[in-house]
C-alpha cells in the first residue's frame, strides 16, 4: 500500500490554483517528510518549475522517487523522458466514448498505439513507465485488462486505473482491482476523483483489495471536486493500519497547500480541520470526561489537534455536572436540572455554544 502525492501536478489542476516555486519547493519538503512513497511532480512540458523540482528532490536526502506525467505522444514523451524522473506517467483513455469521440479510434488501434508508445518511451530512457487507464470507471473491464497487459507487454511498470470522473464505489473500485490483479503481473494503482464524495474512500478500497498505489493530494485538491486526499489515506493507513508515515507533519503540510491554494480549510474537514474535536452534545462529553477515546477514533494530540467541550443547547445533567466538578463544585449541593435550563436559554439566545467564561459565570451564579 503506497501513497503517490499528486499535490504539485493534478493538485495544481484545481480551478484558480497556482502555485509559486517557492511554494512548490515548500510543499515539497513537507511532503518528504510525511513520508509519502512517491512524488508526482507535474505536467512535462507545460510546468516551467519542473525541472527545478526534479532537482530538489534529487538532492534531498531519503526523498521518495518522483514521476512526471505526459500525454500519450511522441512529441510529449520525447519532451519528458530525458528529464530522468523515476517514473514517467502517461495518460491515455480507455473507454468507448473517449476512443471514439475524442481519440477516434477503435479498440485494437488504441492498443497499438498503447504499445508503441510505452515502448518509445524505454528507448528514450525513461527508467520505468507507469500507464494512467483514464476513464477506467466507464470502460469495458474485458478491454481494461486487454489494455493493461498490452502496457505490460511493451514494458511498462505499472497500470494506473482511473475513475475520471469520480463514479466508482468502493465495491466496484475493488472488484476492478481484484480482477485486474489477476490478469498483470505489473504493479497496480488507482487515481480516485471526487465528484460523489467518495475519492477518500474509493482509494482506500481499491489498496485493500490489492492496489499497489493510491493517488492523492493534500486537501483533495484537484479537477471538480478534486481527488483522495493525501492526509486522510495517510492518517487512516498510520493510525488504523500501522504503515509508517509522520502524520504530526500534517497539520503544517495541510496549512502551507491551503495558503498556496489561497482556499480555507473547514474546521470540521476530516483529519486537517481545527475544530473536529469539539464537542457540545451531552452524551458525548459526558463520554469524553470519563474516557476521550469513547468517542474519538484517535489522540488528537497525533496530528496536533485539541479536544475541546462546550456547554449548550445540547447539553445535560452530565454535562453540567462535568463542568461543576472541574470547577471545583460539588454538583449534588446545587440544583443541576435548574442550571441546565439556564445553560439551555443561553445558549438559545446566543444562537451557539457558551464561552468557557459564560458557562462558568452561569454555574457559579447557580
Amino acid at each position: 500500500m503506497k501513497l503517490i502525492d499528486s499535490t504539485l501536478r493534478e493538485g495544481e489542476q484545481c480551478f484558480g490554483v497556482y502555485f509559486r516555486p517557492e511554494q512548490k519547493a515548500d510543499i515539497l519538503e513537507r511532503l518528504c517528510r510525511l513520508g509519502v512513497d512517491e512524488l508526482e511532480l507535474g505536467v512535462a512540458g507545460r510546468d516551467g518549475s519542473l525541472a527545478a523540482l526534479l532537482e530538489l528532490a534529487r538532492a534531498r536526502d531519503g526523498a521518495p522517487p518522483v514521476s512526471v506525467w505526459t500525454a500519450c505522444r511522441r512529441d510529449a514523451i520525447e519532451t519528458a523522458a530525458p528529464l530522468g524522473a523515476d517514473w514517467l506517467h502517461m495518460g491515455l483513455p480507455v473507454s468507448a466514448a473517449h476512443m471514439r469521440t475524442r481519440l477516434k479510434m477503435e479498440e485494437e488501434e488504441l492498443l497499438e498505439h498503447l504499445a508503441r508508445h510505452v515502448a518509445l518511451a524505454g528507448e528514450l530512457g525513461a527508467a520505468r513507465v507507469s500507464v494512467g487507464l483514464e476513464d477506467a470507471s466507464r470502460a469495458d473491464p474485458d478491454f481494461l485488462v486487454r489494455a493493461a497487459l498490452a502496457a505490460q507487454a511493451a514494458g511498462a511498470s505499472r497500470v494506473r486505473l482511473s475513475d475520471t470522473v469520480g463514479v466508482w464505489n468502493p465495491l466496484s473500485v475493488a472488484e476492478a482491482v481484484v480482477r485486474l490483479k489477476a490478469g498483470v503481473k505489473i504493479a497496480v494503482g488507482v487515481h480516485c476523483h471526487n465528484d460523489f464524495g467518495l475519492g477518500t474512500g474509493n482509494a482506500l478500497a481499491g489498496l485493500l483489495a490489492g492496489a499497489d498505489y493510491a493517488d492523492c493530494t493534500v486537501l483533495g485538491l484537484g479537477e471538480r471536486a478534486g481527488l483522495a486526499c493525501t492526509e486522510e489515506l495517510a492518517a487512516y493507513l498510520h493510525l488504523r493500519l500501522g504503515r509508517d508515515y509522520a502524520v504530526a507533519e500534517l497539520p503544517g503540510l495541510c496549512g502551507a497547500v491551503a495558503e498556496a491554494a489561497g482556499i480555507e480549510i473547514s474546521p470540521r474537514k476530516a483529519v486537517a480541520g481545527s475544530g473536529q474535536f469539539a464537542c457540545e452534545t451531552g452524551l458525548h462529553v459526558h463520554g469524553i470526561a470519563r474516557d476521550p477515546a469513547l468517542f474519538e477514533p484517535y489522540d488528537p494530540a497525533r496530528l496536533g489537534l485539541a479536544r475541546s467541550t462546550a456547554l449548550g443547547k445540547k447539553s445535560g445533567r452530565a454535562a453540567v455536572a462535568a463542568k461543576l466538578n472541574e470547577m471545583g463544585i460539588d454538583p449534588a449541593a446545587v440544583d443541576v436540572e435548574a442550571l441546565v435550563s439556564r445553560v439551555r436559554e443561553a445558549s438559545e439566545r446566543l444562537g451557539r455554544p457558551l464561552t468557557e467564561q459564560e458557562a462558568r459565570d452561569i454555574l457559579r451564579v447557580g
